[in-house]
């Protein structure tokens, strides 16, 4: 009886371990598979829980990635660069949803475009996402209008969403 007992604690002992190895390399693995490179994630605010790559612009300087950091449901935007020896650089100020302030315009519309086209697939498609922001749009209060920045009414523009007329403002 007492060899069973000790062969069944090291049975025990044993998938424990394998258990704690298993979970490693689990979490090894998501992270290899992360397309958010490492450097990047001492830029990201304390609180995040989860993260989402939006969009990514290479340079010959360096990268600059749109990064949604989720605290719960919500995603905040992270604007970081990342320069060629891995160093990063949080750009863009949780009061100032406007990319082009901080990078060039170019880089914001592309940055933007690839944003909305993760919106577009994640909504069911075009027509799926126009008629929500449509809604969205229509249903605010009187007086009241949505704000978009420059380089998303382009890149919304671009995918053939239309915004209704009088329900925004620009931000700029």
């Amino acid at each position: 009886m007492r060899l069973n007992r000790t062969v069944f604690a090291g049975l025990a002992g044993l998938c424990l371990l394998l258990v704690g190895l298993i979970s490693i390399v689990g979490l090894n693995l998501a992270r290899a598979s992360d397309p958010i490179p490492e450097a990047v994630y001492d830029c990201l605010p304390l609180q995040t829980q989860a993260t989402k790559l939006w969009g990514l612009v290479e340079t010959a300087s360096g990268s600059y990635l749109l990064i949604g950091a989720g605290e719960g449901e919500t995603y905040q935007e992270v604007l970081i660069y990342l320069d060629t020896q891995a160093v990063c650089r949080s750009l863009l100020p949780e009061d100032d949803p406007v990319l082009s302030h901080y990078i060039p315009l170019n880089l914001a519309r592309e940055l933007a475009l690839q944003r909305y086209t993760q919106v577009l697939q994640e909504q069911g498609g075009r027509d799926a996402y126009q008629q929500q922001l449509t809604e969205y749009l229509t249903a605010a209060p009187e007086g009241t209008r949505s704000q978009f920045p420059e380089e998303y009414l382009w890149a919304l523009e671009e995918l053939g969403i239309e915004l209704p007329p009088n329900s925004y403002e620009v931000l700029r």
